[in-house]
C-alpha cells in the first residue's frame, strides 16, 4: 500500500470526523481509502459512458443502427 499524506482545511475536519464516528468507520484512513475509491470508480464510469457515446455518435452518422449490428453479428459464425 502507498502511503499518502492528506491535509484537510479545518472547516472540514469536523464534519469527516462527525462522519467516521456516524457510519461507523475504524478511522480517516477507512474513510479516505473508501472515498477515494468511490470517487475513482465514479470516474471510471463516466470516461466509459463518454466513450460509449462517442462510438454511439459515430456509428448513427454512418446510420448504423443496433439491430444492422444485431443482424451482423448474427451472420457470423464461430
Amino acid at each position: 500500500m502507498t502511503i499518502t499524506t492528506i491535509e484537510v482545511s479545518e472547516d472540514i475536519a469536523p464534519a469527516i470526523e462527525q462522519i467516521v464516528h456516524d457510519f461507523g468507520f475504524s478511522g480517516r484512513e477507512e474513510f479516505f481509502e473508501e472515498a477515494i475509491r468511490d470517487k475513482v470508480l465514479e470516474l471510471q464510469k463516466k470516461s466509459f459512458i463518454t466513450g460509449s457515446n462517442k462510438i454511439a455518435d459515430k456509428l448513427r452518422k454512418k446510420s448504423i443502427t443496433e439491430e444492422n449490428i444485431l443482424k451482423d453479428f448474427g451472420k457470423r459464425k464461430y
